[in-house]
């Protein structure tokens, strides 16, 4: 009961509409990279192109995964990051590395390349935004 009456507390909105934007952000950027990766494979691997079922297969599975996985990131690992960043900027990396691997006509790389600048873009987000520690003040007594 305390779950529903927590769900109507209006201290507890933004806090939702965080979470709402955070999961439907997610999903289109995951989206948007199930699309491109879709693309960038067929070119890669210079497979015939993609049909809209190809396209709408990997938009749904990449923007699913990415609506759930978006939240739980930002929110234990990039909390101090700005909401946009923590969306534009991971999938702006994984796009980059499978560009390389288009450039470079290799399509292991396609695999490897996307997931490595996914974590490069966190791990930059992370480093640049980390928690700072608070300065520590000593009692009066120790000065």
């Amino acid at each position: 009961m305390h779950r529903v009456t927590q769900f109507f507390d209006r201290s507890l909105s933004t806090r939702r509409w965080l979470q709402v934007g955070l999961t439907v952000g997610g999903a289109l950027a995951g989206a948007v990279f199930g699309i491109v990766l879709t693309r960038l494979g067929k070119i890669v691997t210079a497979a015939p192109p993609a049909t809209l079922a190809n396209y709408a297969w990997n938009a749904a599975v990449f923007g699913v995964a990415a609506g759930v996985i978006s939240p739980i990131i930002s929110w234990s690992a990039l909390r101090r990051v700005p909401l946009w960043r923590t969306l534009a900027e991971p999938l702006a990396y994984a796009l980059v590395g499978g560009g390389v691997a288009v450039a470079l006509a290799a399509p292991a790389l396609l695999l490897a390349l996307p997931p490595a600048g996914l974590l490069l873009g966190l791990g930059r987000l992370r480093h640049r935004y980390r928690d700072e520690a608070l300065p520590t003040t000593r009692p009066a007594n120790e000065r």
